[in-house]
């Protein structure tokens, strides 16, 4: 059961509604922690300069961290709450839970260590209300040091082993112009506003009304690639994907589970991709291309897992 600090919220089965008459929120910032309070804070410290115009609802659903998250946001006067899930139950089932129990207009969903520019969420905003099809739209995501994060792609293909943000191509040569294609890198870098498949969950907008009409995030995925499946299905329900080049946040990506890559999160992020191959590309079990997305994401992660001198691959590959 979430454990519940001052100004928190019950965790609904279905999602709240406001009645009659009850004034509807613009936005539902919605955020998931775990050991992160720091970061949790600074984040909620930029909303304030990021929304002006705007009536705007925070709320953090912490992980089981543990880490006086839950205190220190209830401490806030800016009526920013938070609940407990419980136990660490992943990215996707813990903003599910938060997204059920706010009612406004639109959902922004933000990772904990993000800080949002000045105006981005007014700009997002007000770019969706002009676009009623817009079922996502997402800021440009920065480094901390200004250059872009490459978060804005087509959706996942055997290519993007080659061409994607993680590839070695990608990573050794950055500017070749293959990876720029892939990675819509002349549209980022512009300031025109562009639709593309999909972006990245650390910081992104839905209507509500979308949420309600295509769910929220797949619980089977408990961290990656949830991101690039709610986006096809939001895509598949007649909705478009848009990216803002000029509202930006800075996301120190992998503020929360540290720069480098544990074992833990080597082997989510290639069992993330293994699903979404799956369940988007090879549903049927004797699928062959099913059978070697299995070898080849496999066989990827031990790789990288030797890389960073960790032991016994294998056995952590099954026991997480």
């Amino acid at each position: 059961m979430a454990r519940e600090v001052h100004a928190t919220v019950h965790l609904p089965a279905e999602p709240v509604s406001a009645t009659a008459g009850q004034d509807v929120a613009d936005v539902d910032v919605v955020i998931v922690g775990y050991h992160s309070r720091d970061l949790v804070l600074t984040c909620l410290d930029s909303l304030a300069a990021a929304a002006p115009g705007l009536d705007v609802t925070a709320t953090v659903a912490d992980n089981h961290s543990g880490d006086g998250t839950l205190e220190a946001v209830a401490a806030r006067a800016d009526g920013s709450r938070a609940f407990d899930m419980g136990v660490n139950s992943g990215f996707s089932r813990a903003n599910n839970r938060a997204i059920a129990s706010g009612t406004a207009r639109y959902v922004m969903v933000l990772n904990p260590d993000t800080v949002v520019g000045p105006r981005t969420l007014t700009a997002l905003v007000e770019f969706a209300d002009e676009h009623p099809m817009a079922g996502v739209v997402a800021p440009r995501l920065l480094n901390p040091d200004g250059t872009s994060q490459r978060t804005a792609r087509a959706f996942p293909t055997p290519a993007a082993a080659v061409f994607g943000r993680r590839s070695p191509l990608s990573r050794w040569f950055p500017s070749n112009r293959w990876s720029r294609a892939f990675l819509t890198e002349g549209a980022v870098d512009g300031v025109a506003p562009f639709e593309v498949d999909w972006v990245s969950g650390a910081a992104m907008l839905v209507p509500r009304a979308v949420v309600d009409e295509v769910g929220g995030f797949d619980e089977d995925f408990f961290l990656f690639w949830e991101d690039a499946d709610w986006c096809r299905r939001i895509k598949a329900a007649g909705h478009q994907v848009w990216c803002l080049p000029q509202a930006t946040v800075v996301h120190d990506e992998g503020g929360t589970r540290g720069h480098g890559w544990s074992t833990r999160s080597i082997v989510l992020f290639h069992r993330g991709a293994h699903l979404y191959w799956t369940k988007h590309h090879a549903r049927h079990p004797l699928n062959p291309l099913r059978w070697a997305a299995s070898l080849l994401l496999a066989g990827r992660a031990v790789a990288l897992i030797a890389v960073h001198g960790v032991a016994n691959p294998l056995r952590r590959w099954r026991s997480v």
